[in-house]
């Protein structure tokens, strides 16, 4: 049997864990997020080499029941409580709706690695911790989307409430009706609005005075997310653009950004050099900074190679940017790299010792930079391979997303 146990997963109910168990073994490792424990299986473990990496420890009795849930989760009063005493583990957002207090109660804990929107009238109410943000929104209203598009078919449906989003509204359908909406007693609420000139006069009263307000060009597309201004853009979305996300041009998309007249970059810009001059032109607003690609530009490899060749073949420099793994030819003396190397948003960076201090000055938010000196030529290679060998023979490795001990 393996002498050592390794655990990594996201959470380890070591609430029944045995003695028989913790003695099967020399040593035990738990990596996770959370270690759930009851005193006496915490007093048990203490008395064994085990060691517990993780982000807390919770003591639950040993007959509350564990729900976890990956990605989003809804608690509506019209909702069943659960059956049995319950810890709720959600990673993702968790929505919480009005009325639903009874419900709550049920739950003996509430743990939250992710976002948590609840009515005002139950903040400092709610017992859950929360690696998130939370959100309260007022308790007559009906929850939107984040990001919500009130459109000509939403007002069809629209009812005499308040509709309240997280983050913004967007109003910018050509054949939205503000009278129509007016008429039917509607309201809006979010942090921020995006509407057209020609709707403002007529939904300005319909929104919280608090809401922030953006005025854009009629004719002009928002886009929710990252986008790439390529020669199809325009195409798609037309000569008005309110990016709410990174943009990034790309050198196909000169004529494209030729044509626009209106862009607004609620994000970052990544422009090639030759096209910087023709952005400033065309930009109207960017909330973000503008990044130049200067040279040959290399983004979002899982792992790439640099060589000798590479640098002194490209008449400005590399970059490498958002790469997992990018490893550097041992034959690149360090001016080279700070002349014509640059290394930004990067995970993982292999190189030689000789090369580290380079590779520093030209790093930015680089994670990790890996050196790795000659072992021992062919025999330290194969006493390496040996070792690593025998290690994970002695060791039992388990993986999972929920594991029980």
């Amino acid at each position: 049997m393996a002498k050592k146990l390794m655990v990594n997963c996201g959470t380890c109910d070591a609430r029944n864990v045995s003695e028989e168990t913790l003695k099967a073994y020399e040593h035990i490792i738990i990596n996770a997020g959370s270690i759930m424990v009851t005193p006496e299986s915490k007093e048990l473990m203490s008395r064994y080499d085990v060691t517990m990496n993780c982000g807390n420890v919770i003591e639950l009795d040993k007959d509350v029941h564990v729900s976890s849930i990956n990605g989003s989760m809804q608690i509506n009063s019209t909702d069943m409580p659960p059956e049995k005493r319950t810890y709720l583990k959600v990673n993702g957002s968790l929505e919480i709706g009005p009325d639903t207090q009874e419900i709550l109660s049920k739950y003996v804990g509430i743990d939250v690695n992710g976002s948590v929107t609840y009515p005002q009238s139950m903040s400092g109410k709610v017992p859950m911790k929360v690696n998130g943000a939370t959100t309260c929104y007022p308790d007559d209203a009906i929850v939107l989307k984040r990001s919500a598009v009130i459109d000509h078919l939403f007002a069809l449906r629209a009812k005499a409430k308040l509709y309240w989003a997280a983050k913004r509204l967007i109003l910018v359908d050509p054949q939205l009706d503000g009278a129509a909406l007016a008429a039917k007693g509607c309201t809006f609420s979010a942090k921020e609005a995006v509407i057209a000139q020609s709707k403002v006069e007529e939904l300005i009263g319909l929104i919280d005075e608090k809401t922030e307000i953006t005025i854009v060009p009629d004719g002009t597309a928002v886009v929710l997310d990252d986008l790439e201004l390529n020669a199809m853009t325009g195409k798609k979305y037309g000569t008005k653009l309110c990016v709410f996300g990174d943009l990034e041009i790309v050198s196909s998309g000169k004529q494209t950004l030729e044509q626009m007249e209106y862009l607004n970059v609620q994000g970052d810009v990544l422009v090639p050099g030759e096209l910087e001059t023709l952005l400033a032109e065309k930009l109207t607003e960017v909330e973000g900074s503008v990044e130049v690609m200067r040279g040959r530009y290399l983004k979002d490899k899982l792992s790439l190679r640099i060589s000798r060749e590479m640098l002194e073949k490209e008449p400005d420099c590399v970059t490498a940017r958002d790469c997992v793994q990018v490893k550097l030819d041992g034959d690149i003396p360090g001016e080279l790299i700070q002349e014509k190397l640059r290394l930004d948003s990067c995970v993982k960076v292999r190189c030689s010792p000789e090369q580290e201090a380079a590779v520093s000055l030209i790093s930015q938010d680089v994670v990790e930079i890996i050196t790795k000196a000659d072992e021992g030529g062919v025999l330290g290679a194969v006493d390496n391979i040996l070792d690593g060998a025998k290690t994970i023979l002695d060791t039992q490795f388990i993986t999972a997303g929920d594991y029980a001990l």
